[in-house]
Formats: structure tokens, C-alpha cells, sequence
């Protein structure tokens, strides 16, 4: 941006302009501080529509990522054709550049300030489209992964689950030289990248090809192995300078009323893995899915390829507290999902060990609970039954932690740790993700676990 003679209006420089107006801030006109009020003024917009005057961290797309990826960078590179470039940009802080081009839940579009006068940046696509062209030139981009690693330090380090949050603290520690052992329950790497998410969501080559590029730095994978089913962390610990437990949040939260272990009813999980797995080819008549997340979008857009007749989800409050992404939602509502608010189920109805139906209540929305949301308040004498021939609960996932002493388990079901990161009353063992912070985005499970290779590595080097 430049400043237009002693009148001190903005004016864009459209060769050096990168599209969020954050030179705002740093031009020199900023002394004026009543210039900023100035309506037919680029300055006088952006402090009127955006945040910009509160915040501390400049630019905020960059402030609003999990990773903190340089956007504005990247961004530039590719519009000015450097693909390979950007990609590289992208990949100093981000090893999932397929995967988060795919399904992150992108909050940096939310945070561009270009979307304060007509549409945010396309960071996502925009990092899809660089993702895209690392797979037509994969051994090119590995090359220079390979270049980037530091050498052999002699630490050895073991990483318990193979989600996006163990790969990619497995990703850190093997660029920082130390040679990494990854372990799994699933026969394969992936973690919820593939038990969870739909392929229609996230295309399984996406998975495979990021996965492979971080493997394939030099780290040793091992499947089918569970921690406390013939294995202890005690174990793992003698054979390695630090131990990160990235187990996720696999155990399914159930309704909790009658009749659950019936035919015709599934918890979240279980229902998608069975899809995927060829276990469920088809249903037929209605099919009710209850809660409001991401999930139960997924699950709900999974049952509508098998050909029932109707998909309907059942969420407790309004559109505007669901946790799903409005995106995620949208597009649930144009395939032909329908969602009814403010319902909750009371039970199941079975005949002969089969769901028929399922009784409802309404809700109306109350005082705002724990969550920031308001609490739902269930209705006096507003049941309904309605028929339903599969239900489904996708009301959320907690951490399965059987294998720690209860001191390390907080009162919410997740991993204790004190100040350092490490978990309380293990020496050397650290956890990150899911198991940690309880279900969460891709994007910030990928912070999690970059943020316990680096507490790890501060405590092998003394730090």
C-alpha cells in the first residue's frame, strides 16, 4: 500500500498488495489515529468491519492457524505460479498439506480480513491445489524433506497411536535426528484420518500420500499393537529416551437409555468402520442418527448412500450451537439430509430385538451451560415416538485410558500432564491429541503433536 500526497489515503499498490489489508496498520499515516474514522477510506473500512485495531498478532490469518502457518507467503507464491515454492512454505510448519487442503475446518478464512468486504481468500483450495502438485512430484518434494533433517542425534523415541497427532509428532522428532518408532491398534497409519472420516470427505490416495511422505523420512511403523493388551507403557520406556502417548478419543459416548443392543442400532464409529469395511451395503426404510457434530453429519451422509428412504438427523439445540461446520452442514442439507432441532431422544423402541421407532422429546433452549452454550431444557409432556428402522448415536468420542493409573486421568477422561507436558507419575512420557485435549479438529490434533515433539525434545536435551 501507498499513501496518496499530504491526504494520507491508502491507496493500493496491486503488485505488492496481498489482499488482507494488514499494511494498515504499519503505514505511516497510522500516527493520525483520526484518520482511521475516515468512511470513504481503505483505513477508515478496515477499522470500521473488521477487528484489526484489537489484535496483537499481525497477519490474523496466520494468528488464527493452529499451525501458524505462514498464509500471506504461500498465499503470494502461488499466484505468482510458484507452486513448488509455496508447497515448501507450507511444509516448514504443516506435514499434512493433502489432508488439511481437504477437511480442516480452516479458521484462518475466517480470520481474513479481505472477507470483511467481500469473500475470505480460498486458503483451503488454495493449499489443496499446492497439495496436488506434490503428489505428481513426490520424490522431488521428499528430497528436500530429506535435506531439511538434522543429523542422527541418537535419541530413541515411540510414538503410541498413528493418528494425525502421533504422525505428526513422529514427524517432528525424525526431522530433529531421532530415530522414531510408530505404533498403532490399526493394521495401518491414519489413526481417525480413516476410521473416522468418509472417504467422499477425505480420498483415502490423500491419506496414503501424505502418510507415505512422512514415513518415509525414516520412520518404522508397527500395527496391531494396543497398549495394556500384552504391552505397558513400562515397557516401551526401556527400550526408548521418551514415549508420546497419542491414543485419541476412540471410546464411543452412548445415549444411555434402554433398549441400545439391539438390532438396527450403532454407535458412531462402529457403523462407519462397517461401512467401510463392506459390512453394510445397504439400509432401507428411516434412518435416525442423533447429535449435531461433524461426525454426525459424516454418519448421516454415509447412511444416505446406502439408499434408505429418509436420513434424519436428531440434534438437541438450534443450528447456530451445532459443532459441526457450517459447510459440513450445508452440504448434509443439499444431498438430502434432514436435520430437526431441538429434539432429543428418550428411548429406543424395539420389537422382537429390532428398532422400529424411537420416542422424542422436545427441547427449548435455557440458561447458558459449561459449554458457552444454552442448555437444553427438555419440555413437559412433548414425546413424540416416530418411526425408525436404524438409529445411530454420534453424540461424541472420550479417551479409552485403562492402561494409566487413575492419578493420570483428569476428572473429564483425558491424560493428566503437569507443566513440562510430561504425564503425571510417568517419567519420559508425554501424550498429545485426542487423548489430551478430547476430541478436536485435524488441524489443531496436528499442533497437539508438534507441540509434544517439542516438549519431548526440550526434556532429552536437558532443558
Amino acid at each position: 500500500m501507498t499513501v496518496l500526497g499530504r491526504t494520507h489515503i491508502p491507496v493500493v499498490n496491486h503488485q505488492l498488495c496481498q489482499r488482507c489489508s494488514v499494511c494498515v496498520r504499519a503505514c505511516p499515516a497510522e500516527v493520525f489515529t483520526e484518520l482511521r474514522s475516515e468512511p470513504d477510506t481503505a483505513r477508515g473500512y478496515i477499522y470500521t468491519n473488521t477487528d484489526l485495531m484489537s489484535r496483537e498478532i499481525l497477519p490474523p490469518c496466520q494468528e488464527a492457524c493452529p499451525l501458524g502457518q505462514k498464509v500471506r507467503d504461500y498465499v503470494r507464491l502461488l499466484a505468482a505460479g510458484d507452486t513448488k515454492e509455496a508447497l515448501l512454505v507450507i511444509r516448514q510448519d504443516n506435514p499434512f498439506p493433502g489432508i488439511c487442503g481437504s477437511v480442516c475446518h480452516h479458521p484462518c478464512e475466517r480470520a481474513c480480513i479481505r472477507g470483511s468486504w467481500d469473500d475470505p481468500v480460498a486458503i483451503r483450495e488454495l493449499k489443496r491445489s499446492a497439495a496436488y502438485y506434490e503428489i505428481d512430484h513426490q520424490g522431488e518434494i521428499l528430497e528436500v524433506l530429506q535435506g531439511r533433517k538434522r543429523a542422527p542425534n541418537g535419541k530413541r523415541m515411540v510414538i503410541v497411536g498413528a493418528g494425525p497427532a502421533g504422525l505428526a509428532c513422529a514427524f517432528e522428532l525424525v526431522m530433529q535426528g531421532c530415530k522414531v518408532t510408530l505404533m498403532d491398534a490399526l493394521d495401518t497409519p491414519g489413526g481417525m484420518l480413516v476410521g473416522g472420516i468418509p472417504s467422499f470427505r477425505l480420498p483415502r490416495a490423500i491419506i496414503e500420500h501424505d502418510v507415505q511422505m512422512i514415513t518415509s523420512l525414516g520412520i518404522s511403523f508397527t500395527g496391531n499393537v494396543r497398549l495394556g493388551d500384552g504391552l505397558s507403557i513400562e515397557e516401551l520406556k526401556r527400550d526408548a529416551d521418551g514415549v508420546v502417548l497419542a491414543t485419541g478419543a476412540w471410546k464411543e459416548m452412548g445415549l444411555g437409555i434402554a433398549e441400545e443392543r439391539i438390532r438396527g442400532y450403532f454407535e458412531c464409529l462402529e457403523f462407519l468402520g462397517m461401512v467401510k469395511a463392506g459390512g453394510i451395503r445397504e439400509l432401507a426404510g428411516t434412518v435416525v442418527v442423533i447429535g449435531g457434530g461433524n461426525a454426525a453429519l459424516d454418519t448421516a451422509r454415509s447412511a444416505l448412500r446406502l439408499g434408505p428412504e429418509k436420513v434424519r438427523i436428531i440434534y438437541r439445540r438450534s443450528r447456530e450451537e451445532m459443532p459441526a461446520g457450517p459447510e459440513e452442514i450445508d452440504a448434509g442439507i443439499r444431498e438430502g439430509v434432514e436435520i430437526r432441532y431441538l429434539e432429543s431422544p428418550k428411548r429406543i423402541i424395539a420389537d422382537r430385538e429390532q428398532v422400529r421407532g424411537i420416542e422424542l422429546v422436545k427441547m427449548e433452549l435455557g440458561e447458558i451451560d459449561e459449554t458457552g452454550r444454552r442448555r437444553p431444557v427438555p419440555i413437559e409432556g412433548s414425546s413424540v415416538i416416530e418411526r425408525a428402522d436404524t438409529v445411530i448415536s454420534a453424540i461424541g468420542q472420550q479417551p479409552d485410558l485403562s492402561f494409566l493409573h487413575t492419578t493420570a486421568v483428569t476428572g473429564n477422561g483425558t491424560v493428566r500432564c503437569d507443566e513440562t507436558g510430561m504425564v503425571q507419575g510417568y517419567e519420559g512420557v508425554f501424550a498429545a491429541g485426542d487423548a489430551v485435549n478430547g476430541p478436536s479438529t485435524v488441524v489443531e490434533a496436528i499442533a497437539s503433536g508438534k507441540a509434544a515433539a517439542r516438549k519431548v525434545m526440550d526434556y532429552c536435551e536437558g532443558k
